[in-house]
């Protein structure tokens, strides 16, 4: 049974900085991943249209291991919409250089697999807060 991971976060940034940390490889590999994972910059393909590519490489401090993150954009609206199949961004300008992000996904994991997922969401977006500072 499929289960909704909703977060939303509000960041003093505008809805196009906040874009353009989605979308411009440098500024992902920043914050990508939770904390402990860093992204590998070389790993980072944004196709950032209808049909293009998503892939990312994350990469343990610890022991080195990956893992990889790939879709394809399904929706594109820029800076006010993404959608990488089952994940949906959208990003909301509150006006007074403040944007609420709100991310949702569908995932099929369940108990301590689902909340290690929401853990390791948050973890990103807290170093995105940090990356747009």
């Amino acid at each position: 049974m499929a289960t909704e991971i909703s977060i939303k976060r509000v960041y003093t940034a505008t809805p196009q900085q906040v874009w353009a940390a989605w979308t411009e490889p440098d500024q992902l590999a920043r914050w990508w991943g939770k904390r402990g994972w860093n992204a590998r910059p070389d790993s980072i393909v944004l196709d950032v249209r209808p049909g293009g590519a998503f892939r990312v490489t994350t990469v343990n401090d610890e022991d080195g291991s990956e893992m990889t993150n790939e879709g394809t954009y399904t929706e594109v609206d820029e800076p006010h919409r993404l959608v990488l199949g089952e994940t949906v961004v959208t990003f909301r300008d509150l006006g007074d250089g403040r944007t609420e992000m709100h991310f949702q996904t569908t995932t099929e994991a369940s108990g301590e697999l689902l909340q290690r997922m929401k853990g390791g969401v948050e973890s990103a977006f807290e170093r995105l807060e940090e990356a747009l500072r």
